[in-house]
């Protein structure tokens, strides 16, 4: 008795007929099977309503950004041979920090929504170091914690969830 799970699927290869394979006859230079052939199609940007809230909260980064590469050359400009180290490592990370912050916010305008958990994680920090900061000038810890949660507002707010988890599958 035949076993129907052992016979190949498809054509057999020597009849010139069936050759072609199931695409129509378009070689397409992967395996359809292959699961890591796949790419998937780019995200698509928001629109409406959830743009203007990621506008919103892309104008308020893009400050905070800003400010920080600002602080990165300030601190590198003071630099004395005493504190070589922590002036070089304090300066790149202030820096790094706030180029990372601009790339994630382009990512995010463009529909990638991995790019919003970054952003997220980064103004919950800034509203927790806006609490260390209530000891100085009134107007530092008050400014840091409301342009965080304006713009965590913003980022989490119903319609750019639902913008960016169209396109990612949630």
């Amino acid at each position: 008795m035949d076993d129907p799970t052992s016979r190949p699927v498809g054509p057999p290869a020597d009849d010139p007929d069936d050759a072609q394979d199931a695409g129509g006859g378009h070689d397409t230079g992967h395996d359809p099977g292959d699961p890591m052939a796949y790419v998937p199609p780019p995200p698509t940007p928001p629109t409406g309503t959830a743009r203007r809230l990621l506008l919103v909260a892309g104008a308020i980064i893009s400050v905070e950004a800003l400010g920080l590469i600002a602080l990165a050359v300030a601190e590198a400009r003071v630099i004395t041979p005493g504190r070589v180290g922590l002036g070089v490592s304090t300066a790149f990370f202030l820096g790094a920090f706030g180029v990372m912050l601009l790339a994630a916010l382009n990512r995010l305008l463009k529909g990638h929504s991995w790019a919003r958990g970054f952003l997220v994680f980064s103004q919950l920090i800034q509203l927790l170091l806006s609490y260390n900061f209530r000891g100085d000038v009134w107007w530092i810890p008050t400014g840091l914690a409301a342009a965080a949660v304006v713009a965590l507002a913003c980022l989490l707010s119903r319609p750019v969830t639902r913008a960016l988890g169209s396109s990612s599958g949630m």
